[in-house]
């Protein structure tokens, strides 16, 4: 008998337990603490599950691009240490930066998984001056507990295949005869994560968002199953389960095999028997089973479409990253206007508070390796509009009589390469330097005055 299923989502809920009951009634086997806290010899549970933040990620184009464009606009620019250590360190500084540089790339892949799951692992060896690092993809780890010598430790544990791997975690501390755990020898990582709920996790930004990123998944990649109002669904229900290898064989009073289906067909099968279309979307993880519930609250493709915009506005807030960087540019502005040059500006100081996070990284790696203090120093991107946005406003402080010819040159030259500093020597010709504009042409030589004339027209030309 076809059990029905009615509209409030408990009613779905107690419905479909029959499908999952033999998962339901363990739950009390998996590990349910809140914190990154738990006891001895168990995993420690992050937030929210690295299954389900990769599943967002593969299946939210907004995450996924939020959470590149951030750890792009973070890391891949130049990038400086200054030794802040004894002087006899400064050429094995340059050393180590430029090993460093050479990495750039595992330390912006670490970043991604820190965007999109909150938390990175680079793993890393080093000899003299000279080290390798190598991110860790972070859907195949977890943190575990365990006991050493009467002692709790913090390991990391990967897992690939039939293969598993164990880290120690720079920052934490351990015995010298530490050096395997299972027969397995350990190796080590650096983590970025940590926030204030958790010492090794951070929650993903996106979270917040959640219901209507999966709302946005739904819509826009299909992946649901739905009977009515047109093929249109009425809500979204995400089940989460504990992962099954293989699917289960049902067999007949006689013994023959009758069905092969996995949990997530005969659920599908169950919520779609109905008069109203549910769209169902399955994620995985070893902790008990939960359920979330977004209601569509009109069944044509325009509302959906609008529900698509507001999940894909709300991922970029998250992330606080402006539309026009997705290279989406609809905003009308007036002349007058300066919005543009706003959102820049507070984006810019968005990235450079996050570099700061991974600049103690770095900096503490560094020490790890080789007990040097050092000070990171990473450019932030300088963007199309807020160039433009810069180079006028030195011309109009120019004008204005506000800079020097000198100051209006070195600032231009910060943002254009048209003008170039190696072209000018200020050494000659001080006056001319000093110049600002609306003051007595009188003041300077012919021979300046025609080198003024000069600079002008190539500052004119820049507007």
């Amino acid at each position: 008998m076809k059990l029905q299923i009615r509209n409030t989502v408990d009613n779905n809920i107690i419905n479909i337990k029959k499908s999952i009951a033999d998962n339901l009634r363990n739950t009390e086997l998996f590990q349910s603490e809140s914190e990154d806290t738990a006891t001895s010899n168990v995993t420690l549970k992050p937030p929210v599950p690295f299954s389900d933040c990769k599943y967002v990620f593969d299946n939210s184009s907004y995450v996924a691009k939020c959470c590149r464009i951030k750890a792009q606009d973070i890391i891949l620019n130049t990038l400086t240490l200054v030794n802040e250590s004894d002087a006899k360190y400064d050429t094995v500084v340059q050393k180590i930066q430029s090993n460093l540089v050479e990495n750039i790339t595992e330390l912006y892949f670490m970043l991604i998984d820190y965007y999109y799951a909150g938390l990175g692992v680079i793993e890393y060896a080093y000899g003299t001056h000279k080290f390798t690092l190598k991110q860790i993809p972070v859907n195949t780890t977890s943190i575990i507990r365990v006991t050493y010598q009467n002692q709790d430790y913090y390991l990391l544990q990967q897992k690939i295949q039939t293969h598993t791997n164990y880290f120690k975690i720079m920052g934490e501390e351990y015995p010298p005869t530490f050096s395997q755990y299972n027969g397995q020898p350990l190796g080590e990582c650096a983590l970025m994560g940590g926030d204030n709920f958790y010492n090794f996790f951070a929650t993903p930004l996106w979270v917040q968002e959640k219901d209507k990123i999966f709302t946005e998944i739904a819509i826009s990649n299909k992946n649901y199953n739905t009977i009515s109002n047109g093929n249109i669904a009425t809500g979204i229900l995400n089940i989460n389960l504990e992962p099954q290898p293989f699917k289960p064989v049902v067999y007949d009073e006689l013994g023959n095999e009758t069905q092969t289906k996995s949990r997530e067909e005969i659920i599908a099968e169950e919520l779609t028997g109905t008069e109203n279309g549910i769209a169902v979307v399955f994620t995985e993880s070893n902790r008990p089973i939960s359920f979330d519930f977004t209601n569509i609250e009109n069944n044509n493709y325009e509302y959906l479409e609008s529900l698509q915009e507001k999940a894909e506005q709300s991922v970029l807030n998250c992330y606080n990253i402006p539309l026009a960087r997705l290279m989406i540019n609809t905003e009308k502005e007036s002349m007058n206007s300066n919005k543009t040059q706003s959102i820049w500006e507070i984006y810019t100081l968005d990235l450079k508070t996050e570099q700061s996070k991974i600049k103690g990284y770095i900096k503490e790696l560094i020490f790890e390796l080789y007990s040097i203090e050092v000070s990171v120093e990473i450019e932030v991107p300088l963007f199309s509009d807020r160039k433009e946005i810069e180079i006028n406003n030195l011309i109009n402080e120019w004008n204005a009589g506000l800079l020097t010819l000198k100051q209006t040159i070195e600032g231009l030259s910060e943002y254009t390469s048209v003008i170039d500093l190696k072209q000018y020597d200020f050494t000659i010709n001080p006056a001319l330097w000093e110049y600002r504009k609306l003051e007595n042409y009188w003041e300077l030589s012919a021979d300046e005055l025609i080198e003024l004339e000069k600079v002008e027209g190539e500052i004119d030309a820049l507007k």
